[in-house]
């Protein structure tokens, strides 16, 4: 049904009244990112029934529905039990509603094979799509040919949707690392026009007032975000070839780019989960344990970067026998050991943060040494996430933002105005009484100087 006057709205309400839904929808650009888009028309199915329902905002082929999509998502959120959405990510940034549940998350959990939209698009969907119109692709696509891609999207997802069960693994993913990583995306990055085009004109992705976004996948089998958008790389820009210097500050000369690295960060990661307390946050991880592999106490550079390359072949490698009587590795072997059991009995292990279960359906061909390598990138997203979480309900009330967040490092676009008390705090809470960080500042995200505070 289309809903066009207020006997069909009044109609829908009493059927969604306590039951389940689900809901979808078309965009108006869809080659826009969604948090500079809006809504083409919208989707909602009524779980365990056969009733649909569209509303139609911008298509002339049907009645445009004379409510707007923060009234009915309103509606739909007071009324209705669970609300199942496809990518919630990019749901709550068109709808800004976060109760909802990501049917998406549910089947990554669950070891299913994960479909693309695309895959549910029509042949006219893909043949105007190609040819772009300026964005206006939507608008030329008929309205049934819309609800024809939205009826099968449903369908297949219906299954997913009858068994679904909320564990406190799909609780964390769908919970605190979904609506973190949206806030960061929202938040978007300010480019300098002319540089940006400089070196990304090749790319599907032009600013719009002055900025672009980012998007974060955390379907990867390692739990470990990538972050791709309109062809352009934002977890691995290019550190040599200056790109870099189109990220600018909003602010403009009131504003910093700011960048926090943590120092050793699997090291220290690695410590944490083996419950080793030996090596202080003023301690450099690599001379400490380079003391160890050189029987020395004093190290001259060289030997703490032989340190540092030991280290790593140690914890992606597997350690080795020479080196496991050090106490560390000591722990860090027994670590492993005890995963790698736990995991062959039970089929699964939990993350250590949010609980996440990572089972023999994400790991192809699973050892003990792949599995802490899944085990380790696990925890450094997680670590990070619950940290980012905290720095963006902090920055909430201020002007500051964070806009990038690359693994072991977070970027800020810092405004003068919140002052260095600002910057203090975001360090505390990255330290978070367990990792050190190192401080960069400057004009744009490529000339960053070392700063102390």
């Amino acid at each position: 049904m289309v809903i066009k006057d207020r006997n069909d709205y009044k109609d829908f309400c009493k059927h969604i009244n306590g039951r389940n839904v689900y809901i979808d929808y078309v965009v108006t650009r869809h080659n826009q990112h969604v948090s500079v888009n809006d809504v083409f028309c919208l989707f909602v199915g009524v779980c365990n029934t056969a009733e649909v329902y569209y509303f139609n905002f911008y298509s002339q082929d049907v009645v445009v529905c004379e409510y707007n999509k923060t009234k009915i998502m309103d509606d739909i959120c007071s009324r209705s039990n669970k609300i199942f959405v496809t990518n919630k990510k990019r749901f709550i940034q068109l709808f800004n509603t976060k109760n909802v549940n990501d049917i998406l998350i549910y089947e990554f959990q669950s070891g299913y094979e994960q479909k693309n939209d695309e895959e549910f698009s029509t042949p006219q969907h893909n043949f105007i799509y190609t040819r772009d119109f300026n964005g206006n692709s939507n608008y030329i696509i008929p309205f049934m040919k819309h609800i024809q891609m939205l009826v099968d999207k449903y369908n297949y997802y219906k299954e997913s949707i009858e068994e679904f069960v909320n564990d406190i693994s799909f609780k964390n993913l769908n919970g605190v690392i979904t609506e973190t990583l949206a806030d960061i995306e929202r938040n978007g990055l300010f480019v300098d026009n002319d540089v940006f085009d400089s070196y990304f004109s090749d790319k599907r992705v032009k600013p719009i007032d002055n900025k672009v976004y980012t998007e974060y996948n955390i379907f990867t089998s390692t739990g470990r975000p990538s972050n791709h958008y309109g062809g352009i790389n934002y977890a691995a820009l290019n550190k040599e070839n200056g790109c870099r210097k189109s990220f600018v500050s909003r602010f403009g000369r009131d504003g910093l780019i700011v960048t926090m690295d943590y120092s050793a960060y699997h090291p220290r990661i690695i410590a944490n989960l083996v419950n080793y307390k030996d090596i202080s946050m003023d301690t450099s991880i690599y001379e400490y344990l380079g003391q160890y592999y050189f029987n020395k106490s004093n190290l001259n550079e060289n030997d703490i970067k032989e340190s540092k390359k030991l280290t790593f072949l140690n914890l992606y490698g597997g350690v080795r026998d020479e080196f496991k009587e050090i106490p560390y590795f000591k722990a860090v072997d027994e670590y492993i050991n005890h995963r790698w059991d736990f995991f062959n009995k039970h089929g699964y292990v939990e993350t250590p943060v949010f609980h996440r279960r990572i089972t023999d359906k994400h790991i192809l061909e699973p050892n003990k040494n792949k599995l802490f390598n899944y085990i380790l990138q696990a925890s450094e997203t997680e670590f990070s996430i619950k940290n980012i979480s905290g720095i963006n309900e902090y920055l909430k009330d201020k002007c500051s933002k964070v806009i990038l967040y690359t693994y072991d490092s977070l970027t800020f676009d810092v405004c003068k105005e919140d002052g260095i008390q600002v910057l203090k705090e975001i360090k505390k809470l990255m330290v978070d009484n367990k990792f050190a960080v190192k401080c960069y500042a400057g004009k744009n995200y490529d000339e960053q100087q070392i700063i102390t505070f």
